[in-house]
C-alpha cells in the first residue's frame, strides 16, 4: 500500500481456510484474543516511537530560522509552542522509563503503552507543520539537497497521518486509556456478549 509521502510501510495479507498445529498455539485454548492484545501493546510500543524529527530539531531550526522581527528562537509565541513539545516529549521519555522497568522484572507490557503513541503520533505532525510555518514559502521545498535538515519535517508532514492510524487510531487509543488506565465506565454495549456472526451488520 504506497503512502502520499511515497513509501510503502504497509501491506495486506489474506489468510483461509489455515490450519495451526497445537504445538505451534501460544497460550491457553480459547485464550487467543489475549495473546491478541499483548501483540497489540508490544506494537503500540514500538509503533510510539518517534521516527522522524523530534523536539531537538525543531529547536535547532527555531535557532536559524529568521523571522521579521528577529531570530524564531526569541518569539515568544514560538518559544510557547517550544515549550509545549518539550514538556509532551519528557513526558513520554519517562512514561517509557516506566514500561522498560516492567519489562526487566519481567511483567508484560500494560495499556499503558498506548499513552505513548496517542501523544507522538498527533505530535509529530503537529511539530512538522508547525517546522513548515516557520520556514514560510520554504517550507514547501522537497528537495533534500536544498531544505534545511534535508526535508525531514516536509516528509514528517506527509508521513506523519499514518502513524495516527498504525496500531489503533487516536479514538481506539483513547478508549483504551480512558477504560483501562483512568477506569472510566465503558460505554454501552448490548452486543457485548453476542458473537460476531450474530451481530446485525455482520448479517449484510
Amino acid at each position: 500500500i504506497r503512502q502520499i509521502s511515497g513509501h510503502s510501510h504497509f501491506n495486506e495479507v489474506y489468510l483461509t481456510d489455515v490450519r495451526i498445529a497445537d504445538r505451534q498455539r501460544l497460550g491457553a485454548v480459547g485464550q487467543g484474543w489475549g495473546v491478541a492484545i499483548t501483540t497489540l501493546m508490544n506494537e503500540r510500543l514500538t509503533s510510539g516511537e518517534l521516527r522522524g524529527p523530534d523536539f531537538e530539531e525543531l529547536f535547532a531550526l527555531a535557532r536559524t530560522v529568521e523571522l521579521e522581527n528577529g531570530p524564531a528562537i526569541a518569539n515568544a509565541a514560538v518559544r510557547e509552542r517550544l515549550a509545549e513539545y518539550y514538556v509532551r516529549t519528557q513526558g513520554v521519555r519517562w512514561s517509557r522509563f516506566r514500561t522498560m522497568t516492567a519489562l526487566s522484572r519481567g511483567d508484560t507490557p500494560g495499556p499503558e503503552n498506548s499513552i505513548g503513541k496517542l501523544v507522538n503520533a498527533p505530535k509529530a505532525q503537529d511539530m512538522a507543520s508547525f517546522a513548515l510555518d516557520l520556514l514560510d514559502m520554504g517550507g514547501v521545498v522537497t528537495d533534500k539537497d536544498f531544505a534545511p535538515m534535508r526535508a525531514a519535517f516536509q516528509e514528517s508532514l506527509l508521513s506523519s497521518p499514518g502513524s495516527r492510524i498504525a496500531a489503533g487510531t487516536d479514538e481506539i487509543l483513547k478508549n483504551i486509556i480512558a477504560e483501562r488506565v483512568l477506569g472510566l465506565p465503558q460505554d454501552v454495549r448490548v452486543d457485548r456478549e453476542a458473537p460476531f456472526d450474530q451481530l446485525p451488520a455482520s448479517r449484510r
